[in-house]
């Protein structure tokens, strides 16, 4: 199965590990990385790492897994929210939290629209901690 999972993966952390690593635990993951212009609204923004070290990070943390790049997974640019989930014909699930589900219904119309399956939807729970959620936000506010 090949499976979605996309997002900024600022700051690696372990939220972000257990997401990556619940794709590739269900199949060839493929990576969406938001590109830099996707960043420039977040809050902190000017703190957000820079795509290519975003990238660095995410492959450096999955070799030390035993995970290559082309055997277990892949990391594609994405520039919207949707990223590649609408047009591309060789995946088969997305990967969601309960931040973003809501977005499949809209996916999968689109997918519609350009002849394409519908993706199964499979899910990935939210890591907190004791102060609530670990984001690369409160990440950054912290910094």
């Amino acid at each position: 199965m090949r499976v979605i999972a996309s997002g900024t993966f600022d700051h690696l952390h372990d939220g972000h590990k257990l997401f990556i690593s619940t794709a590739i635990g269900k199949g060839y993951a493929l990576i969406g990385l938001a590109v830099d212009a996707m960043t420039e609204d977040k809050e902190y923004a000017g703190l957000i790492q820079p795509y290519e070290a975003r990238k660095a990070a995410i492959t450096e943390w999955l070799a030390l897994g035993g995970y290559e790049h082309g055997t277990h997974y892949e990391i594609l640019p994405i520039s919207t929210p949707v990223g590649f989930a609408c047009d591309m014909k060789r995946c088969d699930a997305i990967l969601v939290t309960e931040e973003n589900e809501e977005m499949v219904e809209g996916i999968n119309r689109c997918r519609a629209l350009h002849g394409l399956a519908p993706l199964r939807t499979e899910r990935c729970g939210l890591l907190r901690d004791e102060q609530g959620k670990i984001s690369s936000t409160r990440i950054r506010s912290s910094i």
